[in-house]
C-alpha cells in the first residue's frame, strides 16, 4: 500500500495529521506533506519522544508531540490548508 498524504500508513504520521488538522489552536489547520510529517517526527524523536509509549498513552509524550507540531507550525514548516473564503 502506497503512502499518501491523504491515507498515511504510518501511525506516527495518522497521529501528527490529527493534531495537525484539529488540535491545533488559533483558527487555522494545516495539511502537511509526509515529508513534513517526517521531519516532525525526527525532532519528536530527538526531543526525548517515544511513539512506543505515546501509543500507550503516555501523557507526557502526547504533549511533547503536540508542543513539537505547534512550533513546527509557528515556524513555517508546514503547509497550510488553502484558504477558499472569498
Amino acid at each position: 500500500m502506497p503512502m499518501s498524504a491523504s491515507s498515511p500508513v504510518k501511525a506516527s504520521h495518522r497521529f501528527l495529521l490529527t493534531v495537525a488538522t484539529s488540535l491545533m489552536g488559533g483558527g487555522r489547520s494545516y495539511s502537511p506533506t509526509p515529508a513534513e510529517l517526517d521531519r516532525v517526527s525526527q525532532v519528536f524523536l530527538r526531543a526525548g519522544g517515544s511513539w512506543a509509549r505515546l501509543f500507550r498513552g503516555s501523557v507526557d509524550d502526547v504533549t511533547l508531540a503536540k508542543r513539537v507540531m505547534r512550533v513546527a507550525a509557528k515556524q513555517g514548516y508546514l503547509t497550510p490548508k488553502p484558504d477558499w473564503s472569498p
